[in-house]
């Protein structure tokens, strides 16, 4: 059963399939739970078979004979799911599923840390964004966006219609260059890549109360964040964008 479409789960059912193995696929978005398999699980019992469940929640109950495969939350730590896999299918992953392994535990350093080509690395980025339905306008947006980006102290500000932020983050992705990226996206979300204490600030709280002029005041802007905090990250929410804009280059003047 599998869970959240990217690169790595189109990878395990390619694996599955080629394996001769059986495999469930409802074709569903990150945060896929177990319960959208409950009738699958239980079939797969009733006719003696040991279910495999790919990264998804355990909002049920399940069988105590079936298989838990994930990487993530409470499981990290572990091979990345496709690696977990193929071990169980008695097979060594090829050069391309190596390369998502890696991509899906640690998205381009891990990739170049095997020694991947910039071709293998587009190659794998564009299979992820295409797994996640990124579609070639949204592609094309960014390319737009991208060349209409403009730096301020150092840091690079996107503005495109959609927030499909990979679109963006992949194709300026630098190892040479410390990262200060926001994106600002025509839906109303903002995103910034970089800072890890910049990323907590932005987080904060809003306080709620508003200037004689009617604009908000923030102490920070909620949203959610991650990455390596407090060395690096990511922030993400959907706060006035001219005040978002503002903090963040005030942040590196």
């Amino acid at each position: 059963m599998l869970g959240g479409y990217d690169a790595e789960m189109l990878a395990i059912a390619d694996a599955c399939r080629e394996a001769g193995v059986a495999v469930c696929d409802k074709h569903l978005g990150w945060g896929a739970a177990a319960s959208a398999y409950t009738d699958e699980i239980a079939a797969a019992v009733s006719e003696g078979k040991q279910p495999v469940l790919v990264e998804l929640n355990l909002d049920i109950e399940v069988p105590a004979n079936a298989i838990v495969i994930d990487h993530h939350n409470e499981s990290s730590g572990k091979p990345a799911s496709i690696l977990q896999v193929l071990n169980l299918l008695g097979q060594q992953p090829s050069r391309y599923q190596q390369l998502v392994a890696a991509n899906d535990c640690g998205y381009i350093p891990a990739m170049l840390a095997l020694g991947a080509t910039p071709e293998e690395v587009a190659a794998v980025r564009l299979a992820d964004r295409a797994a996640q339905g990124i579609t070639p306008e949204q592609e094309a947006e960014a390319e737009r966006a991208i060349a209409a980006a403009e730096v301020v102290n150092g840091v690079t500000i996107v503005k495109m219609e959609h927030s499909k932020t990979a679109t963006v983050c992949d194709r300026l992705f630098s190892q040479d260059k410390e990262q200060r990226l926001l994106i600002l996206s025509g839906d109303g979300e903002s995103n910034f890549f970089g800072n890890g204490e910049l990323c907590l600030r932005l987080q904060g709280e809003d306080t709620g109360k508003k200037t004689a002029e009617g604009y908000t005041i923030y102490s920070h802007f909620g949203g959610w964040v991650g990455g390596n905090l407090p060395v690096s990250g990511f922030w993400g929410g959907y706060a006035d964008q001219n005040e978002v804009e503002k903090f963040v280059v005030d942040f590196f003047a």
